[in-house]
C-alpha cells in the first residue's frame, strides 16, 4: 500500500466527481447506494482514501452505475491497488462502450496507464487433484487460472492449498510493481502426505457417512425397554384394579360365607381378570425391560463395530415363559 497524504484532490478526481451522473432512484438500493456513495465523497475529501474505497465499492454492489465504479477505480490507484484499480477501469471502459458514454476514453487511458505497472503471479502447479484447491488470500483459483501469470496488487500475498477448511501448506509471495513472480505447489505429494479422512471402517467398502452400530443397538434397547417400563407401569395398574374389585367382594352386602349376592360374583370374577391380566402383563414388562438393559449394555464397543456386521434381538413371550432371541453376526 502507498502511502496517502491529506492534500487536494487531483484534476482526474475532481473530472470524476463533475462526469458522475445524477443518483436519484425510487429503489432501496438505489438510495442506500447514494448515502454510501455521498459519504465515500466526503472521506476521500477529508484524505481518508482507505476508508472510501471500501464505501463506494459497497454503492456500487447496490447500484452499479459507471460514475461510482470510475470513481471506485480512482480511489484504489491512489491507495496502490493498481491491479483492482486495472480490473476497475477495465469494467468502466466495457461498460461506457456498451452504453456509448463519452467517458470511455478517459477509462481507456487510465488502464493503458496502470499496464505497464502490474506486477504479476503465476501458480506453478503441475497437475491438479481433485479434493485440493488453492487460495490467494480468500480468493479460491480456479484450475484454468494455474500455470498463468495474472495481475496482483503490490504488497504480501498470502497463497494456500486448503482440503476444505483444512490449511495443507502455506506460502508468501511479495509483489512489487514492474515485476513478475511465481510460487508452485506439488499438489500431488501434499495428497500423499495429507490423505483425505477415510469415510468408512477398514474393509466397509462403503462411502459415506453410517450410523455407528451400537448408537442403534442402543436406541433398540431404549425403546424395547421403555416398553418393558410401560408394561410393569399398566401391570401395577391391573394390580390395583383386582384389589379393588376384590375389596368390593368382599363387603357384607356382596359374599357371606362364600354366598355371594350377583353383585358379588360380579367383583369378584372382575378381580380375577384383573390379576391375571396383570400377572402376563408384569411378566411381559419385566422380560421387556430385561431385554432393553441387554441390548443396551451389550452395545459392540467401536472396535468391534468395524467387526460386527448386523444384530437383531426379538423378545418372546409364550404360556408360562418368555426370553429374546439374538441372531447375527457378533
Amino acid at each position: 500500500m502507498m502511502g496517502i497524504s491529506r492534500q487536494l484532490l487531483p484534476a482526474s478526481v475532481l473530472t470524476l466527481a463533475l462526469l458522475a451522473p445524477g443518483r436519484a432512484h425510487a429503489t432501496d438500493n438505489a438510495a442506500a447506494a447514494e448515502v454510501l456513495f455521498n459519504e465515500a465523497k466526503q472521506l476521500r475529501e477529508a484524505g481518508k482514501l482507505d476508508q472510501a474505497c471500501p464505501k463506494f465499492l459497497a454503492s456500487y454492489k447496490l447500484d452499479r452505475t459507471l460514475g461510482t465504479l470510475m470513481n471506485l477505480a480512482d480511489c484504489r490507484e491512489q491507495i496502490g491497488q493498481i491491479a483492482s484499480a486495472w480490473a476497475d477501469w477495465s469494467e468502466a471502459l466495457e461498460l461506457a462502450t456498451k452504453q456509448q458514454d463519452a467517458r470511455a476514453d478517459f477509462a481507456k487511458s487510465r488502464r493503458d496507464a496502470l499496464a505497464p505497472r502490474l506486477p504479476k503471479l503465476k501458480v506453478e502447479i503441475q497437475k491438479p487433484v481433485a479434493g485440493l484447491d488453492v487460495y490467494r488470500g480468500d480468493t479460491k483459483l480456479e484450475p484454468g487460472a494455474y500455470n498463468l501469470a495474472l495481475p496482483v496488487d503490490p504488497g504480501n500475498q498470502v497463497l494456500e492449498v486448503r482440503r476444505g477448511s483444512r490449511v495443507l501448506e502455506q506460502k508468501w509471495f511479495d509483489a512489487k510493481e514492474q515485476q513478475e513472480g511465481s510460487v508452485s505447489f506439488d499438489l500431488a505429494a501434499l495428497d500423499k502426505k495429507f490423505p483425505p479422512p477415510k469415510d468408512s471402517a477398514p474393509g466397509g467398502g462403503r462411502s459415506g457417512p453410517t450410523a455407528p452400530v451400537d448408537s442403534t443397538q442402543k436406541t433398540i434397547g431404549y425403546v424395547v425397554g421403555g416398553a418393558g417400563v410401560l408394561g410393569l407401569l399398566v401391570g401395577g395398574g391391573f394390580t390395583v384394579m383386582s384389589l379393588v374389585k376384590k375389596s368390593e367382594a368382599d363387603e357384607s352386602d356382596a359374599c357371606v360365607q362364600k354366598f355371594c349376592t350377583n353383585k358379588g360374583l360380579d367383583a369378584a370374577d372382575d378381580a380375577k381378570t384383573y390379576a391375571n391380566v396383570a400377572q402376563w402383563v408384569g411378566i411381559g414388562g419385566v422380560l421387556l425391560t430385561a431385554v432393553g438393559a441387554t441390548l443396551i449394555f451389550t452395545a459392540p464397543s467401536a472396535e468391534r463395530q468395524a467387526k460386527s456386521r448386523r444384530v437383531v434381538a426379538s423378545p418372546w413371550i409364550g404360556a408360562g415363559a418368555g426370553g429374546v432371541m439374538v441372531g447375527g453376526q457378533l
